[in-house]
C-alpha cells in the first residue's frame, strides 16, 4: 500500500446515523477477526457539519435581520451533542464491543465540512482503510451533493470499503463471493493483494473468487490492427497472474474462476457483479481528477453509480 501503511490495520468509520452503519458492521467483525493482532486501531469519526446547521435553520429569520447570536447557537450545539451525537456514538461502541471486535474503538467528533474532515484525517493520520456505507437513493446521480460522493471525487490513499445500500445478506460472509476486476493495470493487482490480506485468513468461508476482465466492443474497429482475440489472451494472461497470487496464499485453486466478458465495462461489471452473487466487489482505482473521468470516462466510477446494492472496494 503507499506511505507503507499496511492493508487493514488502520481503520476509519465516519458515523452518520445508526441504521446506516448496522451496515458496515459485518465487515468490520470480518476485518477484526480476520487481522487479529496485526490490527492497530478501529476509529469512530463523527462530523458535525450541515446536519445541525439544516436542523436549527428555521430559527434564523434573515428577512427580518434577525440572525442568532453565537451565545445561543453554542448552546443550540451542546444541546446537539447530548441529545444526539453522544448517544449516537456510545450505541455504536456498545455495539462494536458486543459484535466481538477486538480492540477499544477511539471516538473523535470533528465541526467542519464532512468531505473536508474525512478525507483529511484520513490522509493525515495514516489509516489504511476507510468503510462507508451507502443509504438508498441517497447519492444518485453525478454531480449529487452528498458526503459520500464529495468523498469519492477526492485523492486518498487508503483503501475505500463502500458497503452497498442494502448491507450484508444475513449469514453470509463478506468474504464468501469475492469479485476482481482485473485489467493489466498496477492498481488491479493490488486489488488482488488487498483481498488477499482476508482471504488467506479465511479461507474456510470463501465460497468462489471471479476474476473477470471486460472487453470493450470498441477492440473490433481497433486501427492499430490489435484484434479482441489478441486481447482476450493478454487478459487471460493477467488473470492467471492474479490467480498465481491468491493460489500462492492458499486460496483454493478450485473455487477461482477467470471469465472474460464484452461490452462497456461498467455496465458489464455490474451484471457479472449481480449475477455471480458477489459479496464485495474489488476494483483498482485510478489517480484521476473529477474533470478527467467527467471528459475521459471511469470504469471504477462508472461501476459505482451503477452497482448501488454491492459493497464496492476501491484501491488506489
Amino acid at each position: 500500500m503507499k506511505k507503507n501503511i499496511p492493508a487493514l490495520t488502520r481503520l476509519l468509520l465516519p458515523v452518520k446515523d445508526y441504521e446506516l452503519f448496522k451496515n458496515v458492521l459485518p465487515l468490520v467483525e470480518l476485518v477484526s477477526s480476520a487481522m487479529a493482532g496485526d490490527l492497530e486501531k478501529v476509529d469512530l469519526l463523527h462530523v458535525v457539519g450541515g446536519s445541525f446547521m439544516s436542523t436549527h435553520l428555521d430559527n434564523i429569520d434573515f428577512r427580518a435581520g434577525r440572525v442568532l447570536s453565537s451565545e445561543l447557537m453554542q448552546r443550540l450545539r451542546e444541546t446537539h451533542y447530548q441529545e444526539f451525537v453522544n448517544p449516537l456514538l456510545s450505541h455504536v461502541q456498545e455495539l462494536l464491543q458486543k459484535s466481538g471486535v477486538v480492540l477499544q474503538a477511539k471516538v473523535q467528533v470533528e465541526d467542519g465540512d464532512p468531505v473536508k474532515k474525512i478525507t483529511a484525517i484520513c490522509e493525515d493520520e495514516k489509516y489504511s482503510t476507510l468503510i462507508m456505507s451507502r443509504r438508498k437513493g441517497e447519492e444518485d446521480g453525478l454531480f449529487m451533493g452528498t458526503v459520500l460522493n464529495g468523498v469519492l471525487n477526492r485523492h486518498i490513499s487508503a483503501t475505500f470499503y463502500l458497503v452497498g445500500e442494502e448491507g450484508f445478506a444475513t449469514g453470509v460472509s463478506p468474504a464468501a463471493r469475492i469479485m476482481i476486476g482485473i485489467d493489466g493495470s498496477p492498481t488491479c493487482f493490488r486489488a488482488v493483494q488487498e483481498a488477499v490480506v482476508i482471504l488467506e485468513k479465511v479461507t474456510e468461508r470463501i465460497e468462489a473468487v471471479s476474476l473477470v476482465n471486460v472487453l470493450d466492443p470498441s477492440c473490433l474497429y481497433d486501427e492499430s490492427g490489435v484484434d479482441c482475440q489478441q486481447l482476450s489472451v493478454a487478459a487471460y494472461k493477467y488473470m492467471q497472474e492474479a490467480e498465481d497470487l491468491l493460489t500462492k496464499t492458499g486460496v483454493p485453486k478450485s473455487k477461482i474462476m477467470a471469465t472474460v466478458l464484452h461490452g462497456k465495462p461498467g455496465k458489464v461489471l455490474t451484471a457479472h457483479a449481480q449475477d455471480f452473487d458477489a459479496t464485495m466487489c474489488y476494483v483498482g482505482r485510478r489517480d484521476r481528477s473529477k474533470i478527467a473521468e467527467v471528459l475521459l470516462g471511469s470504469v471504477s466510477g462508472d461501476f459505482i453509480r451503477r452497482c448501488r446494492k454491492k459493497t464496492i472496494v476501491l484501491v488506489s
